[in-house]
């Protein structure tokens, strides 16, 4: 499957209309569910991903915690302690997702949350990894890509080079392929593209990654970011100058081809307006962004898990 391919899965499961490919082009992006399959063939997948899930997974350590299927009621018991990553328990359930009260587990150790010892987990299954049961179109401009600003940053490994943007560090997406936008003339001016490294006033942002969900991507294009459910410094928007944090934040998915997928998406923010703040589910290096005019999408960064 090509990059481009990929990305428009990402955008909704889309498979990209090429003007030259069709008399009647509209813009408008057709697409099946990524797996598919019908609804039938749901019923029979989920059935199948279901029976092989055991009862008792030991993981090792002094805690039990119970998992509940918010499907059928079943009830898994997992063998763990505060040091095991969370990662490690939802393979087993993947593509369902785990819940803490209404607090949806990360990829962070089980300490990082209130968890003790007999606590009952819920699993909500994301059924066909959250396309939904029915066909579905997305409309997204075609031309909305600017391939001339692509950049593969797979094989790269930045060590102890550093790059700048609006005066802040750069951290380069290493390990992920860059897909850029078209947001060229979408502004009064282009100069927040500036790359000299030069706050300069703020004419020239700094850059930030944010994790989401891939179905979110459309809408943060075209409409911009919205504050989120944080409000622990803050009412706002929260990014961070670290890619590998946002993908903490990242979900995974499936794609058509079988391989595990995940997106960052990278921002341009206005230095001024950044607000450093403490430190959120162990990590330190996050960014408070008050008003939604001061944080940009301008790319999307891909890769394979």
């Amino acid at each position: 499957m090509d990059l481009k391919t990929i990305l428009s899965k990402l955008l909704g499961g889309a498979v990209v209309v090429d003007k030259k490919d069709s008399n009647s082009y509209t813009k408008k992006l057709d697409y099946y569910l990524l797996s598919k399959l019908t609804f039938e063939d749901n019923k029979s997948q989920n059935q199948i991903y279901k029976k092989n899930i055991p009862s008792i997974i030991n993981l090792g350590g002094p805690m039990t915690i119970y998992i509940k299927d918010s499907d059928t009621d079943a009830i898994y018991k997992v063998f763990c302690s505060k040091t095991t990553e969370v990662s490690k328990i939802t393979k087993y359930f993947f593509p369902g997702q785990l819940y803490f009260g209404s607090q949806m587990l990360l990829l962070h150790n089980i300490g990082n949350y209130d968890i003790s010892d007999g606590i009952c987990l819920k699993l909500v299954n994301n059924h066909l990894y959250g396309a939904g049961l029915m066909k579905q179109e997305y409309y997204i401009d075609a031309d909305s890509f600017e391939p001339s600003y692509d950049y593969d940053f797979t094989n790269i490994y930045d060590g102890n080079k550093k790059f700048y943007r609006g005066g802040l560090e750069y951290k380069r997406p290493c390990g992920w392929k860059r897909i850029a936008l078209k947001v060229n003339g979408k502004y009064e001016n282009d100069s927040w593209l500036g790359n000299s490294g030069q706050s300069k006033g703020d004419s020239e942002w700094a850059v930030s990654y944010h994790g989401t969900k891939r179905n979110f991507v459309d809408s943060i294009y075209k409409n911009g970011y919205r504050p989120g459910p944080r409000h622990l410094y803050g009412d706002g928007i929260y990014c961070t100058p670290n890619i590998k944090t946002a993908a903490k934040y990242s979900e995974r998915f499936i794609g058509d081809d079988g391989k595990l997928y995940q997106i960052v998406l990278q921002n341009r923010v206005k230095p001024s307006a950044i607000k450093k703040v403490g430190q959120i589910d162990g990590h330190k290096d996050y960014w408070l962004i008050e008003d939604e005019k001061d944080i940009r999408l301008y790319s999307i960064c891909v890769r394979s898990c």
